[in-house]
């Protein structure tokens, strides 16, 4: 045995002496301009890691975040460069080692670096293999440059530096260049502009104060300095699994939240409206609710109470994810703060005190706070058996104003408004939201009982998602937002600008009563002189609103029972599902018409309850599909014309453009790269354009006008003239209102 033993140790002795003389000189291949090569690719990954963890916050500020990343990266990469090094030692491969086993860390990094930051993997991958070997390279050629510089004449080095300036010119003006400019929209010579400006404070005297927990960990205006301390509420009937880390960041968990906000009170005795305001998902790390002051003050001046509601503690974070059912606690809290307020309106000692109209409501909220104001509209879908909330008699929701809304399924069901009216507001360089969830909940939006109620949504063709919010910096995070950026963006003080002229004009319409504001929301170009250069779409109805078609049910022809339809020359028309940019559907059906020259359109009125007058508006939505053909005229290059026909036989046709401009839909590039969304991004950003819907109002006494023989009260027909193609359009919702 022990003859054995020996026999094996006099095999294997060889092989630990070459395993041993290897390991000792495993670093004689990292010498020279490897070396460089490998501080290249340090400092690369450490700069890597310092972005990342700046999207990565830790709540202890951005240069704990940052020395930390690099810090970590630095180990890390010894580590695994080490590891490659032994292993490549003991296999007797005669290759720079170290280097190696930095290259791959660095190419295994950048790679998920970029598939989190919404590129696909084989992009990922490419991308890591391209920027490591340029790390890799360039302190190798700055060495070479060195030497070459030395040896080099004076008019040589400056020909090359001047050279080296073209070429970056050329290319980082090709790349950054704006190739979306929508340019100003259509001229307002058309439409008589807003006599008010509802943008321009108003002169009403108002307080700011903050009502809390009084125990917040950072922030003092819901702690030591708050004014009004609030109650805690327990919402461990919706979340069950609150995470450590996030009871360990705010120092409490789903049974004590705490109820927040920063309010703007109009001074006097009221009562005065109330709206409150909601933000929506971003990091918890870094707070969202004090990013609406801007609104808060504007309506506070305009004599509109305003709280912004604090639920940062609900938002994500890269360590503890987000809390389950975050949408219908996000809702729940909304109408629990609606409690607390009561409370406070009925305590003498409480500023609030008797200066809250509770008859007169508006919810406000962006992205997933738009979602849960409008769940909050709708409370009954959800929270109906809990008694635990105000009673829903004992306040009045008037408005609701969705920016940049998601709105996802809770619970299989969705938020719908009845006679409550609508304002919804989106931008088409959104690379957060991509899609115009708004324009989902506008089609379930109905005024039963509401003749005043009205719904109105505004498309921006230059708009993002973040910019409605002052504390939110871009629509992704860090990475990410290194790639992804749409060129050609409103500046942030423009785009809140629009959402002041706007949430101000609805507000004062919905809660006060003014009547100044109605043709802004049926027609934007009326506040054009307001808002800064872009490309507007909008759709608008009323409670007085007569559908005479919908196109909900699968007959192309018979419409109902008292509408007809027919087209001519149409090669398509039949009745689909309207879609986003993601071609998922909206919920709601139109009729798709495809043309390749000439063509029409009539819808007929053969019967029913309809009782036009001379100050009758027909209306129609269409949106412009032509992205869906090969070869593609837009509706703006195609002269469309609308015909309205009495029960007569008098016909008179107009242009379309007479009543309202055609524009082409808004296209965006949401990265700066070559090879574009569709082949480095994920799905969600693989079509530039999303088909939405531009409302068209036709007046019946503008073709009376036209000729005097059609007799707006007996109108019984409508018809599209197209001419010019190949083009393709959807149209949805035509009716009466007056």
């Amino acid at each position: 045995m022990n003859l054995e033993r020996n026999v094996t140790n006099i095999r294997l002795k060889p092989v630990r002496n070459r395993i041993r003389h290897r390991l000792s000189r495993m670093h004689r291949f990292d010498v020279g301009l490897w070396r460089f090569a490998i501080a290249g690719v340090w400092v690369f990954t450490c700069l890597a890691a310092a972005v990342a963890a700046l999207g990565m916050p830790t709540g202890l500020g951005a240069i704990f975040d940052m020395l930390g990343g690099i810090v970590l990266n630095t180990v890390a990469l010894g580590i695994a460069s080490a590891i490659v090094m032994i292993v490549l030692a003991v296999s007797g491969l005669r290759i720079p080692r170290f280097f190696t086993g930095s290259i791959l860390y660095s190419i295994v990094l950048t790679a998920v670096l970029f598939y989190f930051s919404e590129f696909n993997l084989p992009a990922s991958i490419v991308l890591a293999v391209l920027i490591t070997g340029a790390a890799a390279l360039l302190p190798v050629a700055g060495a070479w440059l060195a030497g070459w510089v030395k040896e080099t004449s004076t008019a040589s080095k400056l020909a090359a530096a001047a050279g080296l300036i073209v070429v970056c010119t050329v290319f980082f003006t090709s790349i950054l260049s704006d190739q979306n400019d929508a340019g100003i929209s259509a001229a307002v010579s058309a439409v008589n502009p807003l006599s008010v400006d509802p943008s321009i404070p108003g002169d009403h005297a108002f307080s700011y104060f903050t009502y809390g927990s009084g125990q917040d960990r950072h922030r003092p205006e819901y702690g030591k300095e708050v004014r009004q301390l609030s109650t805690s509420v327990d919402a461990s009937a919706y979340i069950k699994d609150w995470r450590w880390l996030r009871t360990m960041f705010w120092g409490f968990d789903q049974k004590k939240l705490p109820l927040n906000g920063r309010v703007w009170l109009p001074e006097g005795p009221g009562p005065y409206p109330l709206v409150l305001m909601l933000h929506g998902n971003h990091l918890m790390e870094q707070f969202s609710d004090e990013g609406y002051g801007y609104l808060g003050e504007l309506l506070a001046g305009r004599g509109i109470a305003a709280i912004s509601i604090d639920e940062n503690f609900l938002n994500y974070s890269v360590w503890s994810d987000l809390p389950e059912a975050d949408m219908k606690v996000r809702t729940w809290l909304l109408l629990k703060h609606i409690e607390q307020i009561q409370t406070f309106s009925r305590d003498q000692s409480s500023p609030f005190h008797g200066r809250i109209d509770f008859g007169r409501i508006a919810l406000l909220g962006h992205s997933r706070g738009a979602q849960a104001a409008a769940m909050a509209a709708d409370r009954d879908k959800w929270f109906k058996e809990d008694s635990a909330l105000p009673r829903a008699d004992s306040y009045s929701v008037q408005g609701v104003v969705a920016l940049a809304p998601t709105d996802t399924l809770v619970d299989g069901k969705q938020a719908e408004l009845k006679d409550i009216s609508f304002l919804t507001i989106h931008g088409a360089k959104d690379s957060d939201l991509v899609d115009f969830h708004g324009d989902r909940l506008y089609g379930r939006t109905l005024f039963p009982h509401n003749a005043n109620g009205f719904k109105t949504s505004l498309y921006i063709a230059d708009a993002n998602h973040s910019q409605f919010n002052t504390e939110w910096q871009s629509d992704a995070a860090l990475p990410t937002r290194l790639f992804i950026t749409p060129a050609g963006q409103l500046k942030a003080e423009e785009q809140r600008h629009i959402a002041e002229v706007y949430v101000s004009a609805f507000l004062e319409t919905v809660l006060k009563g003014s009547s100044e504001f109605h043709n802004l929301f049926r027609d934007y170009r009326t506040a054009l002189q307001l808002l800064p250069a872009s490309r507007y779409y909008n759709r608008y109805q009323n409670g007085s609103f007569q559908r005479i078609a919908d196109y909900e049910a699968d007959d192309r022809a018979k419409l109902s029972s008292s509408t007809m339809a027919q087209a001519v020359n149409m090669s398509q028309w039949r009745h689909v599902q309207a879609v986003n940019r993601q071609r998922e559907a909206k919920g709601n059906k139109g009729v798709i018409l495809e043309w390749k020259q000439s063509a029409s359109y009539e819808v007929s009125v053969i019967s029913g309850d309809f009782d036009p007058t001379d100050d009758s508006v027909v209306s129609f939505a269409m949106a412009d599909y032509g992205h869906d053909l090969s070869a593609r005229s837009t509706l703006a290059d195609i002269s469309i014309e609308v015909e309205a026909e009495d029960a007569a036989g008098v016909a008179v046709r107009l242009p379309l453009a007479q009543f309202m401009d055609i524009q082409p839909l808004p296209v965006t590039d949401y990265t700066w790269l070559p090879g574009k969304e569709s082949i480095l991004l994920k799905d969600r950003y693989k079509e530039p354009s999303e088909p939405v819907f531009q409302t068209y109002e036709l007046p019946l006494h503008k073709f009376h006008d036209a000729n005097a023989r059609f007799d707006p009260s007996n109108w019984t027909k409508l018809t599209l003239y197209f001419d010019g193609g190949p083009g393709k359009a959807m149209l949805d919702d035509i009716g009466l209102s007056r």
